[in-house]
């Protein structure tokens, strides 16, 4: 035994592993340009942090964590399983795509090989360094507090996505271009600003007024993203 785990249980988790995280990145296909990728982030990343503080408060479960070398509580195993495998169905369609998707757009033509390169490596940097880090993080911290700071981190990238990330469904690189010229203060503000519209739609029930969209673009681009885009929240040219 190992971790709890013997060796046909380790690798039914690993294909496991493998399938969840294939079948559900196939919903992004069709939700990344009509759900939009702002959308899924801000929908994965609380769900994720919720997965993991679950996964974390799990280890409690049956009087903590077992000692090294010693197999773990059946119930424990369970909870933290479901909670990983449930933390990767969320994000194969959220987290897992839309950041690439997120830097294959955000830069100017001239530079985008190297600026898609660079992202690429970075976010292979940071897997190296959970993964070298994750032993004295859970020695430091313990397990619970390990999962814990880890959903932490998901609770600032809500809020980050919330305030400063533009929404690039159905764009074009003009429109592109349009978008990522308003700077991070401007967009800040005007999510801020409709903040409360979003509570009182969406928590409170209530009609609201329609919002003014932070872009308007040509009468065709309207047209276009008529079909994919909710109409309160409609793309185009930057009001700056």
């Amino acid at each position: 035994m190992s971790g709890g785990f013997s060796r046909s249980e380790a690798l039914l988790v690993s294909m496991g592993t493998g399938i969840v995280n294939w079948l559900f990145a196939i919903p992004a296909i069709y939700t990344i340009d009509t759900f939009g990728r702002r959308n899924l982030l801000l929908c994965g990343f609380p769900l994720m942090a919720i997965c993991l503080f679950w996964g974390g408060f799990s280890f409690l479960i049956g009087g903590g964590p077992p000692e090294e070398g010693q197999p773990a509580n059946t119930a424990q195993l369970g909870s933290i399983a479901a909670a990983i495998f449930c933390f990767m169905a969320i994000y194969s369609p959220s987290e897992g795509p839309v950041p690439f998707t997120y830097s294959a757009e955000a830069f100017p033509l001239y530079i985008r090989d190297i600026g898609m390169s660079f992202a690429t490596a970075t976010c292979w940097g940071f897997n190296f360094i959970i993964a070298f880090s994750w032993p004295a993080l859970r020695t430091a911290f313990t397990p619970t507090g390990a999962f814990c700071w880890y959903a932490c981190w998901n609770i600032f990238g809500t809020i980050y996505c919330y305030f400063l990330l533009p929404e690039t469904k159905a764009l074009t690189l003009e429109e592109l271009d349009t978008v990522f010229n308003v700077g991070n203060r401007e967009h800040a503000k005007y999510y801020t600003e409709k903040l409360p519209w979003y509570v009182g739609k969406y928590i409170m029930r209530r009609d609201m007024m329609p919002i003014a969209p932070m872009y308007e673009f040509t009468e065709e681009t309207e047209t276009r993203h008529n079909s994919v885009v909710e109409p309160e929240v409609k793309a185009g040219t930057a009001k700056v």
